[in-house]
């Protein structure tokens, strides 16, 4: 080895410990020692500037959105078209969920998940029997609450249509109703569901205590599915459930009862509006706040088949007056929306790989990364 090689091997040592005093001098204090396994655990009560964000294929996270140190307080594993329901009567949380032996082959399993909300530990499963929940990508109606959050509904599809019903309380599956021709899930009455059919009614079901059927009755057709069909994403405004229409009406609902009332739809979109062919689109096309306001996802330009695409506007409606109160201009399209609740709430809006957060007033507050998202959201805000 020849000296000048010796030379520059000594320069780079030499070079490399002065790095390292100085790295010591500009940092006296190392830093202290990650405590692995280190648990969190998360308050009683979540505070309303949480919201749950169900990314539909493997994870639901809880996010922040309050807060410009965007943090991810917690997160659930996922699989395929999981749906969660967050209970206002026990500190649980639960999920639906399904899962195959092989990974995307083999024995199928569908199953509740009881989570713990205070460490998010699983503390209890309820397996569905018969390898039938429906997977809709994450979606409302999947399941819903009934009998003041005790049962749970879950939407079936194979594509015969069925509805099981879970007692959530005694962690344990109460019985299956068939409801042929029909389709997802809304809470309905003191105890029971309804489901959008294929004719173009609402059947509702009625239970018992026990969860076994101790009705039905089936609304007048309403849903004029060949020309001009409502969206199945629906929002409670007011005790009164809103479906909008692909076309730019809104549908009311009064599913308070045992037997439901249809009341009467009127439109979203003005005459002076239709010229610029506006509708509703999207995924979770509709949003409600405390105020009585109706808040819709708007494109222009809309035609047959643009259903789905992202809105450029939302648009804020008063149920009692009917009326347009405000319209927003989004600052990324948007496909799915939905409000906290609380005080100060705030519209949170999935933007392609981002949530933006606005005022009510449309004034954009912060935007969230969605990492890694790629399929359809649910927006779940917490009460």
């Amino acid at each position: 080895m020849t000296a000048g090689i010796l030379s520059a091997k000594a320069a780079a040592i030499c070079a490399c410990v002065a790095a390292a005093h100085a790295a010591a001098a500009d940092f006296p204090k190392p830093l202290p020692t990650d405590i692995i396994p280190k648990v969190e655990t998360l308050p009683a009560k979540y505070p309303t500037t949480w919201t749950f964000l169900n990314y539909a294929s493997d994870r639901i996270e809880l996010r922040n959105v309050g807060s410009d140190s965007r943090e991810v307080k917690a997160q659930l594993q996922a699989h395929d078209s999981a749906t969660l329901l967050v209970p206002e009567k026990r500190p649980e949380l639960y999920v639906a969920d399904t899962v195959w032996s092989r990974g995307t082959r083999g024995t199928r399993t569908d199953f509740i998940t009881v989570y713990d909300t205070h460490t998010l530990n699983p503390i209890g499963e309820i397996v569905l029997p018969g390898a039938k929940r429906a997977l809709i990508a994450a979606v409302e109606g999947l399941m819903a609450f009934t009998d003041d959050q005790r049962m749970a509904v879950v939407f079936n599809f194979t594509p015969a249509s069925s509805v099981t019903v879970v007692d959530l309380v005694k962690r344990q599956v109460v019985g299956e109703v068939e409801i042929p021709g029909c389709s997802l899930v809304y809470p309905s009455g003191t105890r029971g569901f309804s489901t959008l059919c294929s004719s173009g009614t609402m059947l509702s079901v009625r239970l018992d205590a026990n969860g076994v059927v101790a009705g039905r009755g089936e609304s007048k057709a309403f849903n004029p599915l060949d020309t001009d069909p409502l969206f199945t994403a629906s929002i409670v405004v007011g005790g009164v459930r809103y479906f909008p229409s692909l076309h730019g009406r809104v549908q009311p609902v009064d599913m308070r009862g045992d037997e439901v009332k249809i009341l009467p739809d009127w439109p979203l979109v003005s005459a002076a509006d239709q010229a610029g062919n506006w509708r509703p689109s999207g995924w979770q096309v509709v949003a409600g706040d405390e105020q009585k306001l109706l808040y819709v996802l708007m494109q222009p330009n809309a035609h047959e088949g643009t259903h789905k695409n992202p809105a450029t506007e939302v648009w804020v409606y008063n149920t009692a007056t009917r009326t347009r109160v405000k319209r927003l201009r989004l600052v990324r399209p948007g496909s799915s929306i939905s409000l906290t609740h609380g005080a100060e709430p705030l519209m949170l809006v999935q933007a392609g790989e981002r949530l933006d957060v606005y005022e009510p007033s449309g004034n954009l507050v912060r935007s969230l990364d969605l990492p890694d998202f790629r399929s359809r959201m649910q927006i779940e805000p917490l009460r």
